[in-house]
């Protein structure tokens, strides 16, 4: 290759470089094809894995492993899926199809959800939903192999065709225009072989040509005219490289003042996203609060009603009688009808006042708690960008009937009765004031509920039980309007609500709050008219580690 003539090296490479670039082009072209077919076929699994995961919601629901089979059996009209698979979350196969090798890697694979590609093999993972609940997991899985291997013995004959012919035509191209490349250096060679031949240094080489062998001829003639080309060549090279450094000064400065105004721009978005908390949390405030001076309010107004019919003043006018028989009270008290009656009148009015004085101390008492807890939510609204609430180990019943309290004048007033079904369970580790939020919300919600349905038994029933070693469940279910299920999914989208005057709010940060206790909550109804059930969890205090 080395001692070959200039012509046949040029031929060579040339034909050398037009076959590895086919090569190369049809290399990437396959793999491009290959990527896009897998990444085509995983787009089509996942549309077949949801709707399949859709069709199975009615057999995982009643477990028929017939429908299940059914359904999976029908994936096999698609013959790159090899395999398919259907089980519930405790590992139990409801159906299945492929070949014992599919079945263990499909068992391998044991994720939530997604694609798992190796080489030719995809396997998806599809969770199966019910009521927005994932019951079961459907695994397909699908073998490119036999495409792959058509694509590739496909382009292969393509690229051998192409190259042979691709490799005459440059065969035949360079033959033909070789020779304007090599005649110039061929004179060149021969005209300097000339000169060292016999010493004649007077010859002079033609210049036939102004491409690379003619600035060889020109630089061989005229050396002093080059150097000076290439001192005025330079010059106008620092030139540009002077304009080149002005450009990047300018380019410097104007990426200062861009990064200063993206400065400006992210304080103001931080001020914007600063008040928008603010907005957030006294959004929360006036919720939480509204909630208890509602029952602040019917306190009072039991207060302001049980004194208007307090009897104070018929005291007064039994002792404006006795002042007026101050003379002769003793005969009037013995002989007198109205002043026998006197004495008796007394004590039964002692005991009315005993009566009212107590009924009068316990409202005074609930108003004082509603008013603590007023103070409390503020107090807890203002610190809750600074410090996390204060969690204890509480009774769990002991909240339900505080949150009962605090609405029992309005369950009252609307008729409404209130059941009880406590079980013994153990203390749970929570932010009082937290769940006495949630609580209060709920059962505020509940009789709203049932303000909107005609029926004298408007019950609302609380329930407490343990769901299991780490939680305890509080239940909350009523007989009242109930919830559609199109809005069963969105009841804790914040600013979601059915209400007119309602904002939205409150089973939002309900939600929130269960969650940063450690718990959830969640709601079930049959649909509208049939009621609706709240379930709060809260975490067990024995279960949680100890710092």
């Amino acid at each position: 290759m080395r001692d070959l003539p200039v012509r046949q090296k040029i031929t060579v490479v040339i034909m050398l470089i037009a076959g590895m670039v086919l090569l190369l082009a049809f290399s990437a072209l396959f793999g491009f094809q290959a990527y896009t077919l897998r990444q085509h076929f995983a787009h089509e699994l996942a549309v077949v894995g949801e709707i399949t995961a859709h069709n199975c919601s009615a057999p995982v629901m009643f477990k028929d492993e017939d429908a299940a089979s059914q359904i999976l059996n029908g994936l096999k009209t698609m013959p790159q899926i090899v395999g398919a698979r259907l089980e519930l979350m405790n590992q139990d196969r409801l159906a299945s199809f492929g070949s014992r090798q599919d079945e263990e890697e499909i068992k391998a694979a044991r994720l939530n959800s997604g694609f798992l590609i190796k080489g030719n093999r995809i396997l998806l993972i599809q969770p199966v939903f019910l009521e927005g609940k994932q019951e079961a997991i459907l695994y397909l899985k699908a073998d490119l192999q036999a495409v792959t291997s058509q694509l590739l013995k496909l382009y292969a004959g393509i690229f051998a065709l192409v190259l042979l012919a691709s490799l005459f035509l440059a065969f035949l191209l360079s033959s033909q225009f070789l020779r304007f490349v090599t005649d110039p250096i061929l004179k060149l060679t021969g005209t300097a072989r000339t000169i060292a031949d016999h010493n004649d240094y007077s010859v002079r080489a033609n210049k036939v040509c102004g491409d690379e062998v003619g600035v060889l001829t020109d630089a061989f003639n005229q050396m002093l005219t080059e150097i000076q080309s290439q001192d005025s060549a330079l010059q106008h090279a620092q030139r540009e490289l002077q304009e080149q450094v002005n450009a990047l000064q300018r380019e410097i400065s104007e990426r200062e003042q861009a990064q200063e105004a993206l400065r400006i721009s992210q304080q103001k978005l931080l001020e914007t996203s600063r008040q928008a908390g603010m907005a957030e949390v006294a959004t929360g405030v006036l919720h939480n609060v509204g909630n208890v001076l509602n029952s602040v309010n019917v306190s009072a107004s039991l207060v302001v009603e049980k004194l208007r019919r307090s009897k104070a003043s018929n005291l007064a006018k039994a002792a404006a009688l006795l002042t007026a028989r101050n003379g002769d009270l003793a005969e009037y008290l013995t002989n007198d009808p109205n002043g026998q009656k006197l004495p008796g009148y007394f004590a039964k009015l002692g005991e009315f006042f005993v009566t009212e004085n107590a009924e009068l101390l316990q409202e005074a008492d609930q108003l004082g708690r509603n008013i603590e807890h007023i103070k409390e939510v503020v107090a807890m609204q203002q610190s809750y960008a600074k410090v996390s609430g204060v969690f204890e180990n509480l009774p769990a019943d002991r909240l339900v009937e505080d949150a009962i309290a605090m609405n029992i004048g309005a369950f009252e007033r609307h008729g409404v009765a209130v059941g009880r079904q406590f079980a013994p369970v153990p203390l749970v580790h929570v932010d009082r004031h937290k769940v006495l939020q949630i609580l209060i919300n709920l059962l505020r919600n509940a009789k709203y509920a049932l303000d909107e349905v005609k029926r004298i038994d408007k019950r609302i029933t609380v329930s407490i039980s343990r769901l299991s070693e780490q939680s305890v469940g509080i239940v909350i279910a009523d007989n009242g309007i109930g919830i559609s299920p199109e809005n069963l999914t969105r009841i804790f989208a914040h600013g979601f609500t059915t209400k007119e005057e309602g904002h939205g709010f409150g089973l939002h940060s309900g939600a929130l709050a269960a969650r940063a206790m450690g718990g959830s909550l969640s709601v079930a109804s049959p649909g509208t008219g049939h009621g609706a059930t709240f379930t709060l969890e809260l975490p067990v205090a024995s279960s949680l580690p100890r710092s």
